[in-house]
């Protein structure tokens, strides 16, 4: 499933790409109609991410996106429409065209390829949606609903800079939880944004044992996770992948790009214990056991 830097990357795209513009908006899958009715002919203002939510504010219409596992957008257009990467699962390289445009002067999309749920037009070029976990057109009262629940976004953050008032809301939240840790950085409203990447990098960084219980981290503890996720979002944002193993880091190993995550069975590079992978909510958790000691 796509992390939080992924959906920030896509809102950029879409303000750059979309926003200001009168757009067409269709859904040739045909389950997307009403939705698209709603939104087409019309300017989307500005696109925003929280977490793994997106978010296109049309006016009193916001545009709902959740891309879960299978979901991305796939970017198709003229020249002047290059350089948009398709974001989500799969993730491929735009193609540009030798296009043909119409009447209206609008380039003439090629016909939807698979179960396109939406389709987003301009005069030069166009975005599929494809296999989104969640796709619908909010008032500002359900969007209100739907961001309340969501935890805070280390993303949100001015750049450079780490708002306290976001990382002790990160902290009540990890307080409150009769979970573990490793089991709390996956629920959204505590934390919005980070998966089963994030979390393992995160935690072992910090040298905090995912079965920690959530409600005993020092408050210095809760803090420096949140800094470190702060972090690794923004290199992920900036790289357009996620590289917690930064360069440098790599002993000999240039290709390696995780402390931990999927490396199970293997040396850690810190320490040389075996790292560990096990089921936890149905994900699964990776953590070396003799960097990441439970007190």
């Amino acid at each position: 499933m796509p992390e939080g830097h992924t959906l920030h990357r896509l809102a950029s795209q879409i303000n750059r790409l979309f926003a200001g513009r009168t757009w067409r908006v269709t859904s040739p899958q045909g389950r997307f109609d009403a939705g698209a009715a709603r939104l087409t002919g019309r300017a989307p203002e500005r696109a925003e991410a929280h977490g793994k939510q997106l978010f296109v504010h049309l006016g009193p219409d916001i545009w709902q996106v959740h891309l879960g596992l299978y979901g991305a957008f796939s970017f198709r257009g003229d020249e002047s429409f290059s350089g948009a990467d398709t974001l989500g699962a799969p993730r491929t390289k735009t193609q540009t065209l030798s296009p043909e445009y119409d009447e209206a002067g609008w380039i003439v999309p090629e016909a939807p390829a698979g179960a396109v749920r939406a389709r987003v037009h301009v005069p030069n070029g166009w975005a599929d949606l494809r296999g989104p976990s969640k796709c619908q057109v909010l008032s500002p009262m359900q969007y209100e609903a739907v961001t309340r629940r969501l935890g805070p976004d280390p993303l949100h953050q001015p750049d450079g800079q780490i708002d306290a008032a976001l990382a002790a809301q990160f902290q009540q939240n990890l307080a409150r939880r009769r979970v573990s840790v490793g089991a709390a950085l996956m629920d959204q409203a505590v934390i919005a944004g980070v998966g089963n990447i994030y979390r393992a990098e995160s935690l072992f960084a910090e040298g905090i044992s995912p079965d920690v219980a959530s409600a005993v981290l020092a408050e210095e503890q809760s803090a420096a996770l949140w800094a470190r996720l702060t972090a690794q979002l923004r290199d992920g944002v900036a790289e357009g992948r996620i590289r917690t193993l930064r360069p440098g880091e790599e002993r000999r190993q240039p290709q390696r790009r995780h402390w931990v995550y999927q490396h199970q069975g293997t040396p850690c590079l810190r320490c040389g214990e075996i790292i560990r992978m096990r089921e936890l909510q149905g994900r699964r958790l990776y953590w070396c056991p003799g960097c990441q000691l439970v007190p």
